[in-house]
């Protein structure tokens, strides 16, 4: 398989060793291993002083980049790329085109959320903050969260939010407030617009499916 040509390729201390790690344009991080697949794995990173911080959602004892689904539970797991030893202008190269291929991607920046803490088992408020909320901040992403305080609250919200400002619309919740914020976006007087921004469900516990939600929130 066709993996793409090398972007950068160049040591980086990782876990207290000196390490030869490539980026391909492809989309892949590799180093002795390990693979990271950037779309599917790579959550978004941060630069903190001589340190590239990679934050990933990951299958548990994975690393070698292998075919087909995720068949295991997912780990939230943080990769730390050591500069120290190197140049800064390295660090600034790494970080430049990791992002660039993150931007590549078209995922959300800005996300207005619903949680519903009175549907299903009650438990939506806990998982938004104990497993959504972590993955958005995470993927770098900004976001607006909205508690549903009554029936047909959340299609009153979508009615008149400015939709300009979000890439896309959340509900951790049932399918009963997904349907109140269609039935809001229809009755917008620009609906024909305001219909196509993307929407996201995250039911009660799935969690890969938020994370399938996330990265492919576009798709409508």
């Amino acid at each position: 398989m066709d993996h793409g040509e090398m972007v950068l390729s160049g040591q980086v201390t990782i876990d207290g060793a000196l390490t030869q790690v490539t980026l391909t344009t492809g989309g892949q991080l590799r180093w002795p291993g390990r693979c990271l697949v950037i779309k599917k794995e790579v959550l978004g990173f941060s630069v903190e002083g001589s340190q590239i911080k990679i934050r990933a959602i990951v299958e548990r004892g994975a690393g070698i980049c292998c075919g087909g689904g995720y068949t295991s539970p997912l780990l939230r797991k943080t990769f730390t790329f050591d500069f120290r030893s190197i140049s800064e202008e390295y660090l600034r190269l790494w970080s430049h085109k990791l992002q660039e291929y993150l931007d590549s991607l078209g995922r959300p920046k800005r996300l207005f959320v619903f949680v519903n803490p009175y549907g299903g088992k009650k438990s939506a408020s806990k998982i938004f903050h104990e497993e959504v909320k972590p993955l958005i901040e995470d993927a770098n992403i900004e976001y607006e969260v909205q508690e549903t305080k009554y029936q047909l609250h959340a299609k009153e919200v979508v009615h008149s939010l400015d939709l300009s400002k979000y890439d896309g619309i959340v509900c951790v919740s049932g399918d009963g407030i997904l349907v109140e914020v269609v039935n809001g976006l229809l009755e917008r007087e620009d609906w024909e617009t305001a219909i196509k921004i993307s929407l996201g469900v995250i039911p009660a516990g799935l969690l890969l499916l938020f994370f399938i939600s996330i990265f492919h929130i576009r798709v409508t």
